[in-house]
């Protein structure tokens, strides 16, 4: 029933502790949305049924019109009736954007513009409740605090050149309270999408712009009674399914109109950031200045540009890695708790088990493309993985670790939480057998590897024509076809979306160049993660433990450094390497398994690099003095929560 019960008291403890000590903007009152939440609708939502539907925008029609050159664009903020789910449950009072004599829409009408062009804006308030704060209707790059007041019931007119090329959106605010200076509740939808293109540059048709939201009904307390996380206004399993064909060039723009932040992480692919920037200006990089990743942080605010290229049919997904983002339930809708069998119903999984901040998308063949995917594999390395329970690992909970087998080895005595780390070959065909020990289904993910989506590890919508990915299930076995296409450092984790992963189930992946060999004492994993039921420590661990022992390395010695960040509510930690208090010098050359562009390689301090849920990011280290190096894992505020010695010799 409820986002994070799954139906024993002592679950019900662990969940309820965790965001008590998180309350708001996580890590140091983190970025958690605290989901305790109802089975059922709740009185306390007002009637919404004399308002206004408010309609779903996916954000492909411009709004506005030119005159003789000018762009016209009359708006009005209006109370409106929401349903980000389904219309079995109840809407939300939501106060929205329309063209003025329109349906509101959510998100707001789309302004999209060239380069320089004249602007002549007109904003109506029609929320009586309530003087409208309006941001984002000025001279691109801009001051993102300039706004103006328009109380209700009035109209302001508004003069302005749309400025310089980019990704923006504009947002209100109509109440007296906030979260951290961001809205919520009722005026939390409050915002649209506000594209500058270059000048002489047509925009391209098939270009997507994706808005992430959030409501909140409050943010006082260690539990809100509800919350709702949407991209372009719906919520998984409602949100807009995508659909492209194989090796068809893809553009994506991203705005994080929410009060939280968000690590959002593409399945299957790589995609290319072109941009980062925000409400007010855009920083559009130079083509030797874009680099690749799996999973990009978006604070709120936050803006990007990404391009990628489906190169594998089948079912894929974009997602949110904060855990709590994507957990299955609703408090608008009754949902009925089901039984072993319909958990079981693979058909059921992946819309019933899953919500919040994901889109679903499939990639079809290409006609003009051959395309051959066979089951028949030529001398795979075969490995084995079980998976089972390991006793009082938390405290007096038990974990959840992986034994990794090879050519017969016999299975050792103890599960390895986190896993032992998995290392493979690029472009070596590998076989894992995935043997469940759990008394409960599980199935495993290979972050940022370019596999098939049928073993990508998300069951119920990974896919091999119309046979869907499996759980696997108790005393069950499941056997995993991995061709790596990149060397780099990467993670194997549960994609259950429940506790697993606190519980332990996530371990390092690392995939090595032909010929190269991983040399334990020079390649160094540091892998954090949560799971701890001590909760005044709060909950971090670094390669499984919060009380790490010393790392003995050489000065004068090139290492390499893995870090790697698979907690599940820990989407702002930063990582430093100290002496003496002070930081020293590394050089950062790649993330999430993809190497840096030279011009980025630069050696730099190692001071608060920021890692992301779902990240990996590598390092080279040459100690140049001996001595006492602490590794500290930091929450965005400098709370420390975990550090590791490395005393040189």
């Amino acid at each position: 029933m409820n986002r994070l019960i799954w139906g024993t008291g002592i679950y019900l403890i662990i969940v309820i502790s965790l965001f008590a000590l998180s309350a708001t903007k996580f890590p140091d009152n983190t970025d958690t949305k605290k989901r305790i939440i109802g089975c059922v609708p709740s009185a306390r939502f007002p009637v919404i049924d004399s308002l206004d539907e408010i309609t779903i925008n996916d954000n492909r029609s411009t709004a506005g019109r030119f005159e003789n050159g000018i762009f016209y664009i009359d708006l009005e903020a209006r109370p409106g009736a929401w349903y980000p789910e389904t219309h079995d449950g109840s809407g939300l009072r939501v106060y929205a954007f329309a063209e003025k004599g329109k349906h509101i829409q959510l998100p707001g009408p789309l302004i999209r513009v060239p380069e320089g062009t004249e602007i002549k804006a007109s904003i109506t308030n029609n929320i009586k409740e309530h003087e409208l704060v309006l941001y984002g209707f000025y001279t691109r790059p801009g001051d993102p605090s300039d706004s103006v007041v328009v109380a209700p019931g009035e109209t302001h007119q508004l003069h302005f050149n749309a400025g310089k090329a980019g990704t923006y959106f504009y947002r209100a605010s109509a109440s007296d309270s906030s979260f951290d200076g961001l809205p919520f509740f009722n005026d939390s939808q409050l915002y649209g999408a506000f594209i500058i293109d270059p000048p002489d540059q047509i925009p391209d048709p098939s270009e997507r712009i994706f808005m992430f939201g959030i409501w909140n009904d409050t943010l006082n307390g260690p539990t809100t009674n509800g919350e709702e996380l949407v991209i372009n206004g719906l919520s998984w399993p409602y949100t807009e399914r995508l659909n492209y064909h194989r090796n068809e060039n893809v553009s994506w723009r991203l705005i994080n109109a929410s009060n939280q932040v968000h690590p959002m992480h593409l399945h299957g692919f790589f995609f290319t950031l072109n941009s980062k920037g925000g409400a007010a200006r855009d920083f559009i990089y130079q083509k030797e200045m874009r680099r690749k990743a799996v999973t990009e942080l978006l604070h709120p605010g936050e803006t990007a540009s990404i391009t990628w290229i489906p190169e594998r049919e089948g079912n894929w997904l974009f997602h949110c890695h904060t855990l709590v983002h994507i957990m299955p339930g609703s408090f608008l809708r009754a949902m009925p708790e089901m039984n072993g069998h319909e958990q079981n119903d693979i058909t059921k999984h992946a819309r019933n088990e899953m919500g919040g901040l994901i889109m679903g998308i499939h990639v079809s063949p290409n006609e003009k493309i051959s395309s051959s995917i066979t089951d028949e594999k030529i001398s795979e390395r075969k490995l084995t993985m079980v998976i089972g329970e390991e006793k009082n690992y938390l405290d007096t909970f038990n974990g959840k670790g992986f034994m990794l087998l090879e050519k017969g080895e016999p299975v050792p005595g103890k599960y390895s939480i986190p896993g032992p780390p998995l290392i493979l070959t690029k472009d070596q065909p590998v076989a894992i057998k995935i043997i469940n020990k759990l008394k409960e289904p599980t199935t495993l993910h290979w972050h940022g590897l370019e596999i098939e989506s049928y073993y990508d590890g998300v069951p119920g919508w990974g896919n091999r024509g119309t046979q869907l990915a499996p759980m696997i299930q108790p005393g069950d076995s499941f056997i995993v076809h991995i061709t790596p296409p990149r060397a780099g450092t990467y993670i194997y984790h549960t994609h259950m979306h429940n506790l697993q992963l606190l519980e332990g189930m996530y371990g390092p992946l690392i995939v090595l160049k032909p010929g190269e060999t991983f040399h334990q004492n020079t390649d160094k994993i540091f892998l954090i993660s949560q799971g701890d039921t001590d909760f005044d420590r709060g909950f971090f661990l670094l390669n499984g433990t919060d009380k790490t022992d010393t790392m003995r390395l050489k000065n004068g010695t090139k290492y390499r450094f893995r870090v790697i960040n698979i907690t599940a509510l820990g989407p702002e930690l930063n990582v430093s390497l100290m002496m003496n208090a002070k930081p020293v010098e590394w050089k950062f050359i790649a993330k999430d398994g993809a190497d840096l562009p030279q011009q980025q390689c630069a050696i730099k301090q190692a001071y608060k690099q920021t890692i992301s849920i779902g990240e990996t990011m590598d390092f080279e280290f040459e100690p140049k003095q001996q001595g006492d190096y602490a590794f500290e894992v930091r929450g965005h505020l400098g709370k420390l929560y975990v550090t590791k010695i490395i005393a040189v010799h």
